[in-house]
């Protein structure tokens, strides 16, 4: 059985129902990562018959990053744009047919699109960016959207600094740096930048 929700919080079966199905095993479904919804795209197109090009995919994986159900309706409009217009599945008819299903895509990376994207890259809550908390993760997260707000934003470091909690511009400079020399000297680090810089500059078009 599957729900949106555990079986304590289930509304309108009898209670009989709803202990036995707390007895069971209960397992918590997240939604699939950049990787699974890679490996999705591919087998879907496989079993379809039809190649795609990997920027192509890249770009479905970063942008439909909600849920299974709507990557599938992406794919199926994909696939039936190509064929009645007979042309090729590329990067230009896959933005075309994003901007027309998926609501919330943006078509600027501003401020608040970064603090939400590496809140969810990091997993700690939005409101943790802006927060005075000096928790090391956090403070982290903070410094890596402070960095993306002055690459991909006009945001002056004062107007930076003022949506992450009113900071000064001076906190802002040394975020830059901090994760500039981070990034010279922690591979890891350095690899996780670069997704997210990858997930941003997906959303040009």
């Amino acid at each position: 059985m599957t729900s949106d929700c555990p079986p304590k919080d289930l509304k309108g079966l009898e209670e009989r129902l709803l202990s036995r199905f707390k007895w069971g095993l209960t397992a918590d479904l997240q939604m699939p990562d950049f990787e699974t919804r890679v490996a999705i795209i591919k087998k879907k197109m496989q079993t379809e018959g039809i190649d795609i090009p990997e920027d192509v995919l890249e770009y479905l994986a970063y942008t439909v990053d909600t849920n299974v159900r709507e990557l599938e309706g992406v794919l199926i409009s994909l696939v039936a744009h190509a064929s009645l217009n007979r042309t090729e599945i590329d990067l230009a008819l896959a933005k075309s047919i994003m901007k027309n299903i998926v609501k919330d895509i943006e078509t600027e990376v501003g401020v608040d699109f970064i603090q939400k994207t590496c809140s969810d890259y990091f997993g700690i809550k939005l409101d943790d960016l802006k927060a005075k908390t000096r928790k090391k993760e956090i403070v982290s997260a903070r410094q890596v959207a402070m960095y993306f707000c002055k690459e991909f934003t006009n945001h002056s470091l004062k107007s930076i600094g003022y949506h992450f909690g009113g900071r000064d511009h001076s906190t802002v400079i040394h975020a830059v740096q901090t994760v500039n020399d981070l990034m010279e000297t922690d591979n890891s680090f350095k690899n996780a930048v670069n997704d997210l810089r990858k997930k941003f500059t997906m959303r040009f078009y």
